[in-house]
């Protein structure tokens, strides 16, 4: 029941600790975004399925694709790739605005098409930022990252929808056991 935007929490007190700690001596905004993603590669581990037990009002429910909150994803340690983006997102929205910073639930093609989260950031032009893994290129051009199809972009501000597309079902199935081999810059490139 919860709407989109409240997945980014930019102004907890948790958050901006995070932010701070990570860029107290970084100069430039590129650094610091490259600093967000690789402290959200290297300390959050990704799983493709989070579990949970949910308890609310008396009523208990199981789910087996749980999305957390920042907070929480940072507390557990574990995050699939939605919790991720939720996470780097808000640690993003400390240095970019509301219309330059974006968590994108989309399509990732890779001969079978599934459901994917990543994080797309506006500086001179549109990068795409992989919050699965913090090893690989921070920015990588949205323009050839072709394997990338956007359908939903929000943040705790703002939402909207490309037209005529759907993100395909299962979310995380196709992508879980080969996340981690195929998402370097030569695959995101096309060039694999």
């Amino acid at each position: 029941g919860k709407g989109l935007s409240e997945f980014f929490t930019p102004n907890t007190l948790e958050v901006k600790e995070i932010w701070r700690d990570i860029t107290k001596h970084v100069e430039t905004k590129e650094s610091r975004i490259r600093a967000a993603h690789k402290w959200v590669g290297s300390q959050i581990k990704y799983r493709p399925f989070v579990s949970g037990t949910l308890t609310i009002a008396g009523k208990t429910s199981r789910q087996d694709d749980l999305w957390m909150q920042p907070s929480m994803t940072r507390r557990v340690g574990v995050g699939n790739c939605a919790n991720k983006a939720f996470l780097l997102t808000s640690l993003l929205r400390n240095e970019l605005g509301s219309n330059e910073v974006h968590c994108v639930l989309g399509n990732l093609h890779n001969g079978k098409v599934g459901g994917h989260a990543w994080v797309e950031a506006r500086l001179d032009r549109s990068y795409i930022i992989e919050s699965t893994r913090g090893d690989v290129e921070t920015f990588v051009p949205a323009a050839i990252a072709s394997r990338y199809e956007a359908v939903h972009y929000f943040n705790d501000q703002e939402s909207f929808v490309i037209e005529g597309r759907t993100i395909l079902e299962p979310f995380q199935d196709f992508y879980s056991t080969w996340l981690a081999d195929y998402l370097d810059w030569a695959y995101i490139q096309g060039r694999k």
